[in-house]
């Protein structure tokens, strides 16, 4: 009896201990193919996600293509949707619809395993021209009290017959921007009709002077290239004694002197070479500007007295462009003779001055028609200068860059 119940009780035991393994391992196979399934919907969810990702980098390979043929006189348009650009494992296509004179909306649209995404982009395409500046120091810009800086249009006239105002507040256009690669000052009763733009990180200081556009930091500083000088047949020194003028085609001058009150006339289109140029008093030199430009080369000393001048017979600064090597910067580490600039009072250029490696010091009553660039500026009270806007287009190479307007995410569009 007793061997009976002992046995009777130890299946019952055994039946229900069975039947706790059977639902444990259904629950712990139901927990299982619960955390398959949230494992499995997030692994798609993360993979939806990366593939949208990649979709976006799709998109702006295909913004970055669309630049570079943009860049090199394309339209901008890659691909299209019923014949997609391949790029890696995905593909995609941009379409190009111009906004404006100098604007475009590009719109990417990248595909990646079905998954789509579309990016805008607004872009202004900007003339790769060196002379969009009245006056630019790569080093430094200071300007002493009373300095004017404005602009004006030499197609439309003299710059006396586009003048408003009178006194310090006489101005033209508002396009005569000053910039620099370091910082610029501005002095007492300096006006600058147009931007004031440092270098990246640097700063303006204005002293009692205005400036009537924006004084934000440039993003990048701006490049000086370097001169090239080209080698032409010397023909010796030459002094301007009396009227004097040389013909048109490409020479070279150890030296060139212009006497007091004398004016050499150079017949354009030329390219002239010299190690040395004196202009002395009242001395003018003027580019016959009937059949083209003239170039002038500056190996090393320039001097520009009192009341001399250089101008075209049409007075368009893109007429003459001055190119000046001179290195007049001291270097305590290189012993050598240093170049002279000299640049007289109420003498005037209208042309495009370039001195890369020059720190140019200009005195008073000296007016520029044109555009400066050197290596650092400080220009004297009362002098003036007016940047001739047709040099966007006058000096332009052809070629453009382009600029960044806006860019978004935009709906995906198939």
């Amino acid at each position: 009896m007793n061997t009976f119940r002992v046995q009777g009780r130890g299946n019952s035991e055994r039946g229900s201990a069975l039947a706790m393994i059977i639902l444990s391992v259904a629950a712990l196979a139901a927990l299982s193919a619960a955390m398959m399934a949230v494992s499995m919907s997030s692994a798609k969810e993360q993979g939806a996600e990366e593939r949208e990702s990649q979709a976006r980098y799709i998109c702006q390979a295909g913004l970055t293509q669309s630049l570079y043929q943009m860049e090199r006189g394309l339209s901008g348009a890659v691909g299209t949707s019923q014949n997609p650009t391949s790029w890696g494992g995905g593909r995609f296509w941009v379409t190009a619809t111009p906004s404006g004179a100098s604007l475009t909306q590009l719109r990417a649209t990248g595909l990646e395993n079905g998954v789509g995404s579309s990016q805008e982009l607004v872009v202004r395409a900007v003339p790769v021209n060196m002379w969009t500046w009245a006056l630019f120091g790569r080093e430094s810009a200071n300007l002493d009290s009373s300095v004017r800086v404005d602009s004006y249009n030499s197609t439309l006239g003299s710059y006396a017959s586009q003048v408003s105002g009178s006194g310090v507040t006489a101005h033209s256009l508002a396009g005569g921007s000053l910039g620099s690669n370091g910082d610029i000052f501005v002095g007492p009763a300096s006006n600058i009709w147009g931007n004031a733009t440092p270098g990246p990180s640097h700063t303006v200081e204005i002293d009692g002077g205005n400036v009537s556009g924006s004084t934000t930091p440039a993003l990048a500083p701006v490049d000086f290239p370097a001169i090239n000088v080209p080698t032409y047949t010397n023909f010796g020194p030459l002094t301007v004694n009396s009227a004097t003028t040389v013909p048109s085609g490409n020479r070279t001058y150890t030296n060139l002197r212009v006497k007091s009150n004398k004016t050499l006339t150079i017949i354009g289109p030329a390219e002239v070479v010299m190690s040395n140029l004196t202009m002395e008093s009242n001395a003018s030199i003027v580019i016959d500007d009937t059949n083209g430009p003239v170039t002038l080369t500056v190996i090393d000393n320039f001097i520009l007295d009192q009341n001399s001048s250089l101008h075209a017979t049409s007075y368009n600064p893109a007429s003459l462009r001055l190119n000046m090597l001179s290195d007049n910067v001291a270097d305590p580490e290189v012993t050598v003779r240093l170049d002279t600039i000299t640049i007289g009072s109420n003498s005037s250029i209208y042309g495009c001055i370039y001195a890369p490696e020059a720190r140019i010091t200009l005195d008073s009553e000296f007016s520029l028609y044109g555009s400066l660039m050197a290596r650092s500026l400080d220009l004297d009270s009362n002098c003036n200068f007016h940047y001739d806007e047709n040099l966007m287009t006058s000096m332009w190479n052809g070629t453009v860059t382009y600029e960044t307007v806006a860019w978004r995410q935009v709906p995906y569009q198939n």
